[in-house]
This record gives structure tokens, sequence and C-alpha cells, in this order.
């Protein structure tokens, strides 16, 4: 038996007709035993639009936000199939009406998580219908029939792992399985999600659960880049990586990956692999358990939307516990915090959720002075940057000596260092970090 694959693909990847027809080429090619798809590009924000339409009672744009759906996928529908292009067109209409009936008998977050699931399940209906088409042996799985949370929100991955081996076949490669990502069912037995992004994760929990050797993330990029491509020129793509390098990059920023796939394929031993559907001979990025140590830096990502807290207060001033009380108001609020500072009487800490920041800041209120910073975002730099080897950190403050530098982090671990600008600030900190610390076009 060969090695067995997850591929996940994203919503560009399968924008259009031609490149549901380039994504078949490679699921076939790569010999995929289950494939796991996004919604078409540009379906979930109409859904999104849809369900906001509703909350307000605006029926008229309910029903635009749905013909331009009918429009998107019929025009798909019938570039892509032949005879089953009939079936294909029955499901889009029962989606579409399903959508219409729960618009117009709006039942809040349920209804909201039901329509937003509509997108993967019809985009991955249609890509099945092609596979079949083509005289394979495509089987349409339903991800929230296996994939489901907890409580807290949290994937069940006993249960998941049980589920989808009963449904997929280690025995049979001639099969390619086809599921959805992003959606799951709730503790509650209601159609959820894993947050905008989650394809990603939910490809990584299925590769896990079903034994595979190797989950493969295709988008339209050719594998993780040493900067942001959108706002930096001269950047190039790495082509090796550890878990750990990847999963800072990806929780400080970089689009490419979602920030909980990581984990489950580190733990598992299970290689990841980058790469891009519109070029797949390109070789994309490798993410595995292999350490690089050479001295270097690897890699710039940045997040945006981050507001720091500071808490000014005498009291601090050689007492112990007002850090626990500080952070408990955070926990409190299910509230992360990325960077964290203190000296002698202040602590100034990150988030980048303000869904609650008018509750943390009453709380946090009677422990000193609050002030409260927006439109921030922090610069994270990855390699090997160990205490040890002198000169790295004056590289970096060389880099950005034209930067008004907010907050500094550092000593956690010597994989990153991090610094928080003002985000008007921020394509000027990647360029003159990329210039610094980069020889151009050099791929690693």
């Amino acid at each position: 038996m060969g090695m067995i694959k997850t591929l996940k693909f994203g919503g560009t990847s399968v924008g259009s007709a031609a490149n549901m027809r380039r994504v078949a080429d490679i699921v076939v090619s790569e010999g995929a035993r289950l494939t796991v798809l996004s919604a078409m590009s540009g379906t979930t924000d109409a859904l999104v639009r849809i369900s906001g339409a509703a909350r307000g009672g605006d029926r008229e744009t309910v029903r635009e936000t749905v013909e331009m759906l009918r429009e998107k996928y019929s025009t798909c529908i019938d570039e892509l199939l032949g005879d089953c292009r009939p079936a294909a067109r029955d499901r889009m209409e029962e989606t579409l009406a399903l959508i219409a009936n729960e618009t117009f008998t709006y039942r809040g977050e349920v209804s909201d998580k039901l329509i937003l699931a509509q997108g993967e399940l019809l985009t991955s209906a249609i890509f099945c219908f092609h596979m079949q088409e083509l005289g394979y042996r495509a089987v349409l799985l339903t991800s929230p029939e296996f994939m489901h949370t907890d409580p807290e929100g949290k994937p069940d991955t006993g249960r998941l792992s049980g589920e989808l081996t009963r449904l997929v076949t280690q025995t049979d490669a001639e099969i390619y399985y086809i599921a959805q990502g992003f959606i799951c069912t709730d503790a509650a037995g209601q159609v959820s999600n894993l947050g905008r992004g989650g394809s990603d994760y939910s490809a990584a929990l299925m590769g896990v659960a079903i034994g595979s050797d190797e989950v493969q993330i295709w988008t339209d990029i050719d594998g993780m880049h040493n900067n942001d491509p959108r706002v930096v020129e001269r950047t190039f793509p790495i082509r090796r990586m550890s878990f750990d390098e990847a999963a800072e990059l990806a929780y400080f920023g970089a689009k490419i990956l979602h920030p909980a796939t990581i984990q489950p394929c580190k733990e598992a031993g299970i290689n990841v692999r980058l790469k891009n559907s519109m070029e797949p001979q390109a070789e994309g990025t490798l993410i595995s358990d292999a350490e690089d140590n050479a001295m270097d830096f690897h890699a710039i990502a940045a997040k945006d939307g981050i507001t720091v807290v500071r808490i000014a207060s005498a009291r601090m001033l050689m007492a112990y516990g007002f850090l626990r009380k500080v952070f408990e108001v955070f926990e409190k609020y299910r509230t992360p915090v990325d960077m964290i500072t203190t000296s002698e009487v202040e602590v100034s800490l990150t988030i980048d959720s303000t869904c609650h920041l008018d509750e943390i800041i009453r709380e946090l209120s009677p422990f000193g002075t609050v002030e409260v910073e927006r439109d921030n975002t922090i610069v994270c730099i990855v390699g090997c940057i160990d205490y040890q080897h002198v000169g790295l950190a004056a590289r970096i403050f060389d880099g950005v000596r034209e930067v008004p530098l907010k907050m500094i982090s550092y000593g956690a671990n010597h994989r990153s260092m991090a610094i928080l600008v003002a985000t008007e600030h921020k394509k000027q900190t990647l360029q003159a970090l990329n210039d610094r610390l980069f020889d151009s076009g050099c791929c690693r």
C-alpha cells in the first residue's frame, strides 16, 4: 500500500470549473485518500452577508445574494459537468432553498452556522460529481457526521478517529473520499464550524485520524514565504522548516496556514506540505520535525488588529500575586494574551480580541491606571535566534532603527523575537527587516 495522503484545497483552488479540473488532476496524481475542500471563493463572505441581512430583516439583500450564488454555482456546474449536471443543479436548488428558508424563519446563531456550512457542502458535492464523471470511485462524506466539538468548541479527536476510520476504507486505495473543511457538529448537536480558516485545521485532524503519512495544504501561493509577498518586495519561498517555526509564523499572521493546523500533525509525526494548486509542479514548503540549527533568520510574519492594555500601579512594587489577579481577568473573559512586558510598577500586554474589552477594563481599573492603545501590529522574526549567538538582536534592531518600537518580547524560546509597532509602520517595518536580514531571491 502506498503513502496515505490527505489533501486540503482552499476556496481559490476550487473557485471555478477550470480550477476544479486542476484540483481533480492533482488529487489523482497524488493518490489522495481523503480530499478536504473549502467553499468556492467568495461563498462564505456571501453567506455571512445573507445572515447579517436576515438579522436585520433585509429580505432584498438576502434575495439578491442568493441569486448571485445561484448564478455563480450554475456557471460552474454548466462548465464542469455533463451527465451529472441535472443532479448537481438539484443539489444546488435544495441548498439555496434551505438558505432562503433559514433566513426567512431566522432563529439566531443556529441559523447563522447552518447557513455558513452550505458553501462547503455544495462545493464538495459538485466536485464529487466531477470525479465520478471522470470515471473514478469518489465517495462524498459529510463532515458534521464525524467532526464533533465539545462544549468549549474543541474537536473530539477520539470520536473523529473512530467514526472516520469506519467510513474511510483503508484497504481500497482506488476510492477517493471527499469531505468538507471548516464545518462540524457542536456539543448541542447543531451544525457549527471551527472558525474562519478552520479548513486547514479540519484537514490536519482528519489526516491524523486516518493515519496519513502526509497532509498537504493547497492554496494559490508557492509555499510559505520568508515575508508577506502582498506587502513586501523581494520575498522568496522557504523549502523546509520545522513544526515549531511554522507554528510561530502561522500564529503571528502567516496567512497561508491556520495556526491550529501544525499541532495535531506534529504530535502524530505527520509531515505537512504546502503547495500551489495553480502551479502543481512548484516545490512548495515541507514542514517536518527536522530541526535546522543554522544560525539564521528564516521568516517574518505580521499580525494586525492588536490592542495594547497597560496597567500602572505602585502596588506592583515588591508585591506578589499582582500578575495572577491581572491574568485572571483575561481568563474570565476568555481573551488570550500575545505579548507581555513588565517593569516594577507597570505591566503591558497585547490582545487581538476586543469583544470583552470594556468589561476587562472595568475589572482592571481597581488595580491601577489602565491605558488602551489600538491599531497595532505584532511583527515576529522566526529562526534560530539563540542568546549565545551575539549580534543577532543587533541586526534586527539595526533593521528597524527608523521605526518607533512599542514593545519587545524575547526569551520564551530561541526561535523568535516579537516587536510591536503601530500598524501605520507595518509595511516600513516588514520591508526594512526583509532588506536587512535576508539575501534577496534566496530560497531556504
